[in-house]
């Protein structure tokens, strides 16, 4: 039993580190938004894949969308790929733009207050990994 434990450990290692260096690498990222009035927030990982994600599809089940409106003062990058960039929108107008150096967005413009964005209106988050 402990040869055929063995052996299957050594397979299962053989297979895992002989897959493609690119089918390893993960183009998700994980954006945190803050409402630093209510305490709430929330992190959701999706797809970095160029495309525009509706804020409300992706937060409007959590603690940010709890008042049935995504509502935060922040933005932050948790968890990404140091080629990202992430831009935030709403009404169509950007609002942040986030990458590795610069992980972190005071969505309201003023950095003296907290004040909460109502992200219900059009708002989207276009995420691209640029090193794939």
């Amino acid at each position: 039993m402990k040869t055929t434990f063995a052996v299957i450990i050594s397979v299962l290692t053989a297979s895992i580190s002989a897959a493609p260096l690119e089918a390893r690498q993960s183009n998700q990222v994980t954006l945190a938004l803050s409402n630093d009035q209510s305490g709430a927030y929330a992190g959701v990982a999706f797809a970095a894949d160029g495309t525009d994600k509706s804020i409300k599809a992706l937060y409007g089940g959590t603690s940010v969308g709890a008042s049935g409106s995504v509502l935060a003062s922040s933005a932050q990058l948790a968890s990404f790929p140091q080629t990202i960039h992430c831009v935030i929108k709403n009404n169509g107008a950007v609002i942040a733009n986030l990458d590795a150096q610069h992980t972190f967005a005071d969505l309201d413009g003023n950095p003296a207050s907290a004040t909460p964005v109502n992200l219900d209106h059009e708002p989207s988050i276009f995420t691209r990994d640029y090193g794939r």
